[in-house]
This record gives C-alpha cells, sequence and structure tokens, in this order.
C-alpha cells in the first residue's frame, strides 16, 4: 500500500480515506457517460446538429436560473441535500422523458430535454463535488487526492461506455435510461453512507486564506454580498482571470463540440443511426477514457509538481487552441475525435482537477462562491455566447465559417491561459521538508495585485 501511495503522490492516511469518493465518483461518471452516449446520439438523429445552437442556447439559460438557486440556498441547506437534490431532479425529468417517448410517443423535442438535463446535470454535479468533498479533506489534502478521486470518474466512465456500447444496438437506446436511473439511485444511497461512516474535518483548523489568494480587505464583503465579490473579481489577479479563462474556455468547448458532432451526424445514417452512433461512442468511450485515467493517477499530480498549476493550464489551453486549429479545415475521424477527447476527456482528466486546485487557493468560506461563479455563472455565459455566435452563424448562412470562428475563440482562451499563469506571481509553494512526506504542496498561490 505504501507504494501504491507514494506512486499517487499522497501522504499517509490519505489514500484509504480516498476510496469511498473515488467509488462515489465512478457511479456518478458511469451514469452521466451512459447518459451523455444516448442523449448525443438521440439528439442529432432525430433533432439534427443544425438544432444544437438553440440547445445550447436552452442550456444555457436553465444552467443560469439554477445556479442563482443553488447560490441562494447551497450554504443554508448543506451539500449532502443539495447533491441529493441534484440528482433527484435528474431522476424525475428522465423517467418522464422515458414514460413519454416509449409509452406515448411524445414530441422530439424531448430528445431535446434529455440532452439539456445531462449537460446541466453535469455542470452542477462537478461545480458541487468540490463543495462536497471539502467537507471530508482539508484543503491541503484536497490537492493531493483529487486526482485520484477524479480518476474514479474515469473507471466510471468506462463502464459507461462499455454499457452503451454492448447494449444500444440489444436494446435500444431510449430503453438504457432505466439503467442509468438505477445507477443514480445507487449513487444517493451511497452518499448517505459516506455521510454516516466517514468523518469530516474540522472547519476552524481550514478556515484561513493564504495570503497570496486574497486581494487586500475585500474578501471579506466577498463572503457576504454580490457587489463585494465583484469587487474581489476585479481586485484579485488571480479570480480575474480565472474568470475570464473559464469564459472562453467553455465558448471554445462548445464550438468544438459542434464541429465533431457535426462530423458525426453526417457520418452515420441510415434506420439504426442511433444505435450505430451510440455503439461507436461507447468504444470510443472506454479508449479515451483509459488514456485519460493514465493521465490522471501518473500524469496530473507529478506535472503539476514539476510546472506548477499555472504551467499545466497553459499546456492544457495549448491543446485546446490546437484542437481549434485542426477543426478548421474539413474534418476527418481523426480530428473529430481529437477535438472530442480534448473537450470532453481530457477537460474531465486534467483542466477539471486544475481548475479545482486554483480554488482551493481562496479561503473555505470563499471557496463555495468561487465555484459557483467560475463553472456556475461563467459556464452558460460561455455556452450562451457560443449560441449566439454559431446561430448568427445559420442566419447568415456562413456556417461553414465556424471552424474559423472557433479558432479565433480557442486563440482568445490561449492568451487568457498566459494572463491566468502571470495572475499567480511567483509565490510557488516549495515542497515540505517532512521525510515522510514527498509530495509537494501542489497548486503556486496567486500573489495580489
Amino acid at each position: 500500500m505504501r507504494t501504491l501511495r507514494e506512486l499517487l503522490y499522497l501522504r499517509p492516511g490519505e489514500l484509504g480515506r480516498s476510496w469511498p469518493f473515488f467509488g462515489l465518483y465512478l457511479l456518478l461518471f458511469g451514469a452521466f457517460s451512459l447518459a451523455d452516449g444516448l442523449s448525443l446520439a438521440m439528439f442529432v438523429e432525430t433533432l439534427g446538429h443544425e438544432a444544437l445552437p438553440k440547445y445550447y442556447g436552452v442550456t444555457a439559460a436553465v444552467n443560469l436560473v439554477l445556479i442563482a438557486a443553488y447560490v441562494l440556498v447551497a450554504e443554508r441547506v448543506g451539500s449532502l441535500r443539495v447533491f441529493e437534490a441534484i440528482l433527484g431532479a435528474v431522476l424525475v425529468v428522465y423517467f418522464a422523458a422515458w414514460l413519454i417517448l416509449t409509452r406515448l410517443e411524445g414530441q422530439p423535442y424531448w430528445y431535446g430535454a434529455l440532452f439539456v438535463t445531462r449537460e446541466v446535470a453535469f455542470t452542477l454535479v462537478l461545480m458541487h463535488f468540490g463543495t462536497y468533498l471539502q467537507k471530508y479533506f482539508t484543503r491541503d489534502e484536497l490537492n493531493r487526492v483529487l486526482p485520484v478521486v477524479y480518476a474514479g470518474g474515469r473507471v466510471g466512465g468506462i463502464a459507461g461506455g462499455a454499457i452503451l456500447q454492448h447494449l444500444s444496438a440489444r436494446l435500444g437506446p431510449l430503453n438504457l435510461i432505466p439503467v442509468f436511473l438505477g445507477i443514480c439511485l445507487v449513487c444517493l444511497v451511497c452518499m448517505e453512507v459516506i455521510s454516516r461512516w466517514v468523518a469530516v474535518v474540522d472547519a476552524a483548523a481550514d478556515d484561513e486564506s493564504e495570503p497570496e489568494a486574497q486581494a487586500g480587505d475585500l474578501e471579506g464583503p466577498a463572503r457576504t454580498s454580490p457587489g463585494g465579490f465583484l469587487r474581489f473579481v476585479w481586485a484579485s489577479p488571480l479570480l480575474f482571470w480565472t474568470s475570464v479563462s473559464s469564459a472562453l474556455f467553455m465558448t471554445s468547448r462548445w464550438f468544438l463540440n459542434y464541429r465533431y458532432t457535426q462530423f458525426f451526424g453526417d457520418l452515420f445514417d441510415g434506420p439504426t443511426a442511433v444505435a450505430d452512433l451510440a455503439a461507436f461512442l461507447g468504444r470510443y468511450t472506454q479508449i479515451a477514457l483509459v488514456l485519460s485515467l493514465v493521465i490522471q493517477l501518473l500524469v496530473v499530480n507529478r506535472l503539476v509538481a514539476r510546472m506548477g498549476a499555472r504551467g499545466a493550464y497553459l499546456g492544457y489551453a495549448g491543446l485546446v487552441f490546437l484542437g481549434a486549429l485542426v477543426c478548421i479545415p474539413s474534418m476527418t475521424m481523426t480530428t473529430a475525435l481529437f477535438a472530442r477527447f480534448l473537450e470532453t476527456e481530457l477537460r474531465l482528466g486534467l483542466r477539471n482537477p486544475l481548475m479545482q486546485m486554483i480554488t482551493n487557493t481562496f479561503s473555505r468560506p470563499l471557496r463555495l462562491r468561487v465555484r459557483a461563479w467560475t463553472m456556475g455563472l461563467l459556464t452558460p455565459m460561455g455556452t450562451g455566447l457560443a449560441s449566439c455566435l454559431l446561430g448568427g452563424l445559420g442566419l447568415m448562412g456562413a456556417i461553414a465559417w465556424s471552424g474559423w470562428v472557433g479558432g479565433g475563440v480557442g486563440l482568445l482562451f490561449l492568451l487568457s491561459a498566459v494572463g491566468l499563469y502571470g495572475g499567480f506571481g511567483s509565490g510557488e509553494k516549495k515542497p515540505d521538508s517532512e521525510a515522510e512526506s514527498p509530495p509537494p504542496r501542489l497548486p503556486e498561490q496567486a500573489s495580489s495585485k
């Protein structure tokens, strides 16, 4: 076990405490990877890729409403109940859609409802999971265990892809929805078990912010008022550039999504197109997540320890820009798969752990607001911008220029990552000196303006 702990860059005791959350994330990602392939395949083959910009906009609008509700109630209700409410709402929508489409021959827009619900729910799950974890780990511990816990998502995604591949043709994609619902119910049970058996950390011991993450005397008002938080966003170089980068990344992400989805929609045709596309996405997901798992377990911690979170994030931004460039000409299978890998698997396996480390730079009371801002509010803003740009290109009859516009957005995202790199300043954390603790403190901290 010590060899495994050292391989994963963990300290004594952290590996054992990580297993319950590794398992929960495995189930969550298994469910949502299955739902992703199902919703995308059914959407493309029933509504067509031409409808994507409109549903991107619907996704952004729904996200904005739910994020506002999240910010208002999350701190008062508690992380467990909020998590249960998110999954409970997903269960209701997916069950209703499945019942209407299979029993009542519902309208095609129900496939759009499945697509939107999956995207919104997954955004909320990703955003809230970090808040949920900080109840059980300190900030310092989270910086080390996050890549390991998130690796459970890669394992679960591989299982979800296998289910999608092998059962979509046999049962039909629509009839796999009950499997998704069953996994979500198991997740709810696991959360209750964890809440009863896993000890929480002392909040007071994890409540002091690092000096580099503060912006003068503005952090206090940022914890209590929207206006104070916006002033803090402007004053903190770290949070300012994180905000700009987050919005531009989401816009760039949806341009990549549109390009490869358009290609897949044109590639798969015929009466079995939905099942064929679902099975193809299942096979791809398994292969891509194996690679993502290796990156998450064996590369992320070492990359951050060597380059810092700022260098690793800048490297990912460079890859996204490269992906946007290769999507400018006519798409091929290679470029489509590369774009999906950047937009989906590498986003979850590399970018999200890095963003979680950046968020953990801030004090414990401020982290929920920072997550709600960067992953919540700015995510639908970036999605809405992509919807407007793609919709505008469609209205002008210039959708063929979507690759060039996506390349321009990718360049802006890379430049914002350069700003984020500078926003950290030079306050790198040095490795701890204790002989028993070989892993260094991973993310560098931000300097104040």
